[in-house]
């Protein structure tokens, strides 16, 4: 049985009266029964498997979703009607010149397949720093919002196994783009509207993704778990740093580049 990350010995999951879950028992689980999979994690420990291996897979999964947009004529045309759209709009803010402009144009069409590979690993690279970056984020959440004695490797257990469900929202986002030939595509309120994908409005709405929200219900209920506060406790700290980012990142930081 592959060892605990953790550098104490977990308790005995007997003696606390919980069972030890397999690796796929945990991946599966976290589908249907969450908080019992939390518990095991608690009782016996996070192993490297936990985030490692769905980490990995969606570092896999995002680059293919990437390679199969870039692959479909339409999407790719999207693409760059995204891209040169945001050059005009740095033309008519005065950022850009009508010359500099073009000449940004012509290298994106030029050097389309170049910029395809470039954010085929990025998506790649950018899995795994997103993930420890975000379990560091949990993990403050949990020390000092939860006033838990949680550890980082309890918080990457929480986030690795939250990001299944990431996962099957990469494969459904991906299959809904080349199936509606939407750039959007993905279970999120943006994809019922036909507006600019640069609007503000449409932004906020394209945030709100079932499975996005989905997952942070999952680790809002692992820090629940770890932390032993009520879930309902701990979401208020997950879903409240969620959206209070998300109105920066649309409305804040958005509008320095508008």
């Amino acid at each position: 049985m592959e060892e605990p990350v953790s550098g104490q010995q977990p308790p005995s999951a007997e003696s606390d009266g919980q069972e030890e879950l397999s690796f796929m028992d945990r991946a599966a689980g976290v589908f249907y029964e969450p908080s019992r999979v939390f518990n095991s994690l608690k009782v016996s420990g996070v192993k490297s498997s936990d985030w490692l291996v769905p980490v990995l897979l969606l570092a896999i999964f995002s680059s293919i979703s990437l390679y199969v947009r870039f692959s479909s004529p339409d999407l790719r045309f999207q693409m760059l009607q995204v891209q040169e759209q945001a050059i005009d709009k740095m033309v008519s803010n005065g950022k850009l010149t009508a010359d500099q402009a073009q000449q940004r144009k012509e290298a994106l069409e030029s050097g389309s397949a170049g910029f395809r590979w470039i954010g085929i690993f990025g998506a790649f690279v950018g899995a795994f720093v997103l993930f420890f970056i975000i379990a560091g984020i949990w993990l403050l959440v949990g020390k000092y919002g939860l006033k838990a004695e949680m550890n980082y490797t309890q918080a990457m257990g929480v986030v690795g196994i939250s990001e299944w469900i990431v996962i099957v929202g990469v494969i459904v986002g991906t299959v809904l783009s080349v199936a509606l030939s939407r750039l959007d595509g993905g279970l999120q309120l943006g994809l019922l509207t036909q507006m600019n994908m640069q609007s503000k409005v449409y932004m906020l709405l394209s945030k709100v993704d079932l499975f996005t929200i989905w997952s942070l219900a999952v680790i809002a209920i692992g820090l629940g778990v770890l932390s032993g506060k009520k879930a309902a406790q701990s979401a208020v700290w997950v879903f409240g740093i969620w959206i209070i980012w998300e109105l920066i990142s649309v409305l804040g930081i958005g509008s320095l580049f508008s």
